[in-house]
Formats: structure tokens, C-alpha cells, sequence
């Protein structure tokens, strides 16, 4: 539940940049791309997307994921304290090996939609957005194409990040039913009259 509002993200900036992502795209079985795998493999991509002039013209799939450096106890995770980005190279690694047979038969585009919860993005959305704004406005007048491109960036910048803000505070209000919410007060608010001014 925690990425499905990041997949409609996603799926929106697709395409308002020209991607054709019908409801068949979404949440696909690998098994039923063109991507060879036995007829048993029940792994899915959150988005297959063909008909961008991205990545050589080869259909995008896409893994959106949402990664916390700070583990359920408080703690930070393995090497994320002391090295930016971390947890999201080791999610692109692992995506990867999990859908390996994209990035071995040339037939698409294997791409690790991730960021953080406190707003770092992964290296393949930092890259994937400017090159979706360049398609999107490929035929436009040379005078209004930056200018477009630049305003395109920051709507879409604006949509994953407010999903991004969603799909964590979803997380937290719903969670072990709210266990990282205070609920109750600590004790009664004093009225007013009954608070002592220090000057």
C-alpha cells in the first residue's frame, strides 16, 4: 500500500510525457511482457512503458520503491549514516539481480524508481525525469523548448514528491494502527488565564 500512490505518480508523469501506460502496463507480470521467462514466474514491474523516445526507444519497466535509511527500531540502516544514497544503490543492485533477464536481452530498459522518505531521489529518477521533459517537448519552438522542459520538470518534480509525502504519511497513520501517532494528550490543555507570564 505504502507505493501505490508513487505508482500513480509515476504512471501520471509517463503519460503526460507521451508514455502509453494503460491499466494492462500496470503492475504487469513479467510473464506476460515480451521479456522471455518461464510461464510460471510470477514476478511483476510496477509500470511497462513503451512508446517514449527515452533509453533508445525501448519500453521502460519500472520498479517504484520507497526506502527509509532509519530501521522500525530508530536505528540507522547499514552505512546509511556515514554514506549518502547507499540504500538506494543497494535497491537498484537488487533490482537488478530480481529482473535481470530485462538488462540481459536488450528488450527494454530495467529501471529502479526509488527514493527515500526524507526526499533523496535514486540516480535513475534524477536522470529519467530531464530526459522525459526533453521528449515531451522535442517539437516545440527552439525559444519556448527550455523554458517548457524546466516548467514540466518542476510539475512533475512537484506530483512525486507530494505522492512521496502521501505514501509516508499513509504509512504512518495506518501502521500497527497508528503505533507512530499520539493519539491522546499527555495531559489536559490549561486554559489560558491559567498559564503564568514570565517577563
Amino acid at each position: 500500500m505504502l507505493d501505490t500512490v508513487m505508482i500513480a505518480a509515476w504512471r501520471q508523469v509517463f503519460i503526460e510525457a507521451g508514455g502509453k501506460v494503460p491499466d494492462r502496463n500496470r503492475e504487469r507480470m513479467l510473464r506476460n511482457t515480451h521479456i522471455p521467462v518461464p510461464p510460471e514466474d510470477t514476478r511483476r514491474m510496477d509500470h511497462v512503458v513503451p512508446g517514449l523516445n527515452v533509453a533508445r526507444g525501448l519500453p521502460l519497466f519500472c520498479d517504484a520503491t520507497i526506502l527509509s535509511p532509519v530501521s522500525g527500531n530508530g536505528l540507522p540502516r547499514a552505512s546509511t549514516s556515514n554514506a549518502d544514497g547507499r540504500l538506494l544503490e543497494q535497491a537498484q543492485r537488487d533490482n537488478d539481480h530480481i529482473y535481470q533477464e530485462v538488462l540481459s536481452t536488450g528488450l527494454g530498459v530495467l529501471l529502479c524508481l526509488g527514493c527515500e522518505v526524507y526526499g533523496r531521489w535514486g540516480d535513475q529518477c534524477v536522470k529519467l525525469v530531464p530526459e522525459l521533459a526533453r521528449e515531451r517537448t522535442r517539437g516545440l519552438n527552439p525559444r519556448v523548448r527550455r523554458g517548457t522542459a524546466l516548467a514540466l520538470q518542476h510539475r512533475w518534480w512537484g506530483i512525486l514528491g507530494m505522492a512521496l509525502q502521501k505514501s509516508v504519511a499513509e504509512m504512518v497513520a495506518n501502521a500497527d494502527a497508528g503505533a507512530d501517532l499520539a493519539t491522546g494528550w499527555l495531559e489536559p490543555s490549561p486554559d489560558p488565564c491559567d498559564l503564568e507570564v514570565i517577563a
